[in-house]
């Protein structure tokens, strides 16, 4: 099955972004710092959101105020990181292809983009008096260990 998506991987590689990135001793570090600072700009709003969620922090201001002020970070960065992964895929999609880091990280990235944007997100939205706590929590540790499996599947990128 994995084989069939080999063209898709050719394709990307062989492509004038993928070319071009890959031809280049700067562009890759330079999108790899982007990529770094947006997923900072990303987590750090999640952090605070998860940690509200946990009733650890910031538990005077109501969660759905915190959401919307915190989530167009949270976006912005996610679509960032998007952007800037797909560049780094693009210019080594082959090696990407036979990559079990690679795999691992997407498996987790469609996971949490799921999870993210519906369950938690409903979540967020909601004012305490109406979110079960412990459901809350669930969903706040539920989505530190998807990040973080995100996290560690891209660093296993370059090991694997």
């Amino acid at each position: 099955m994995w084989e069939a998506a080999y063209p898709f991987f050719e394709w990307h590689n062989a492509s004038w972004l993928g070319q071009t990135i890959s031809g280049s001793i700067w562009y890759f570090p330079a999108i790899e710092t982007v990529h770094i600072l947006a997923m900072a700009i990303m987590f750090g709003g999640l952090l605070l959101l998860n940690l509200r969620l946990l009733g650890l922090g910031m538990t005077k201001q109501p969660l759905p105020l915190l959401a919307s002020t915190l989530m167009p970070f949270v976006n912005w960065g996610l679509i960032l990181m998007l952007i800037s992964g797909y560049m780094m895929f693009a210019s080594e999609a082959l090696k990407a292809f036979t990559n079990d880091g690679f795999k691992f990280k997407m498996a987790c990235l469609a996971a949490i983009l799921i999870w993210q944007y519906t369950v938690y997100g409903w979540l967020i939205r909601q004012d305490d008096s109406k979110r079960n706590k412990l459901l809350g929590g669930l969903a706040a540790i539920v989505n530190f260990v998807l990040w973080f499996g995100v996290g560690a599947g891209g660093r296993a990128i370059g090991f694997v």
